[in-house]
């Protein structure tokens, strides 16, 4: 008995320093566990404090001599060395596509602080250094021209302009954002001088952009405003893009019908006025496939019409 009882209080002896050990150890792997806790979120933070101290030091840089890394849009990567087309500022259409491509162009060619007019009538300044990239029509990858007539296509090929007109139509919210590009009478170089924003009510080509944004929108609106039988033209390209003209049926318009601007409606105005037009020839052209399509509308009263198509 008096063994069993020693036995006993050295196994209990013995079993409380045991526990007083691995107590020991829990308190030493708590430690250890804390401590790498505390020197992860140190260098946690000291590495947030570097990269935000390096993201406000390229922030800081001058904007003047980056090129966004983000704008993938851009058809061809600039330096400040990229030579620009001798010809540049011979045609309009020639400066308008470098320019909406070009950083180091557009903020050499605005006139800053550029005029910004609001459509409530109210106007603004922006300086060089918050003017950021703007495109005016490479995000739909093709641009297109409103002509109220044939005749007025000519006005592509005048050197003699001496203002012109890129018009973004935004036919849902009913507005016309306006950039005005001027010609300087000296160097002859093209400058962006103003941008504007109106009520398309104010425009003339408001009757025809609420029958265009419809005929774009709905399929069955659309069946109803083909003339039928439809003018066909499409051009021949082994035998020297000789024309080739007929008539389909207004059910067979959608086996031959392109991808039209929707939402956005970009018009670039060379001169050509519209007072009421009873005709509309909308150019479309495409900016790396070579497609150029245009479509003839013509007005009957209040009605609108496509009359006629060439691909």
């Amino acid at each position: 008995m008096k063994i069993k009882r020693t036995f006993a209080r050295f196994y209990q002896k013995g079993k409380k320093k045991g526990s007083s050990m691995k107590r020991q150890k829990v308190a030493v792997i708590t430690i250890f566990v804390a401590s790498a806790i505390v020197i992860a979120g140190c260098v946690a933070r000291q590495q947030e404090q570097a990269a935000a101290e390096a993201e406000e030091r390229t922030d800081s840089l001058n904007v003047d001599s980056l090129l966004s890394a983000a704008d993938t849009l851009l058809l061809d990567k600039e330096t400040e060395f990229t030579p620009l087309p001798s010809t540049v500022d011979e045609f309009f259409g020639d400066f308008i596509f470098n320019f909406d491509q070009s950083n180091r162009l557009q903020r050499n060619r605005i006139k800053f602080p550029l005029t910004v007019k609001e459509a409530d009538g109210t106007s603004h300044a922006i300086g060089r250094n918050d003017w950021k990239h703007h495109y005016l029509f490479l995000q739909q990858d093709y641009c297109t021209v409103l002509w109220p007539s044939r005749k007025d296509m000519d006005l592509a090929q005048d050197t003699s302009l001496t203002m012109a007109h890129v018009e973004q139509i935004y036919l849902h919210s009913r507005q016309l954002h306006d950039y005005q590009f001027e010609r300087d009478s000296i160097t002859r170089q093209w400058y962006l001088t103003q941008e504007s924003i109106i009520p398309l009510k104010k425009s003339e080509l408001l009757a025809f952009c609420l029958f265009y944004n419809d005929f774009v929108a709905d399929s069955v609106y659309q069946r109803h405003h083909v003339s039928n039988p439809l003018r066909y033209t499409t051009y021949e390209e082994e035998s020297g893009y000789t024309p080739i003209s007929g008539t389909i049926d207004a059910d067979q318009w959608f086996e031959f019908q392109p991808d039209m601007p929707r939402d956005v409606l970009v018009n670039i105005n060379y001169g050509q006025r519209y007072q009421h037009p009873s005709r509309i020839h909308m150019e479309m052209r495409g900016i790396n496939n070579g497609m150029q399509c245009l479509f003839s509308f013509q007005r009957d009263g209040d009605h609108w019409r496509l009359t006629a198509f060439e691909n």
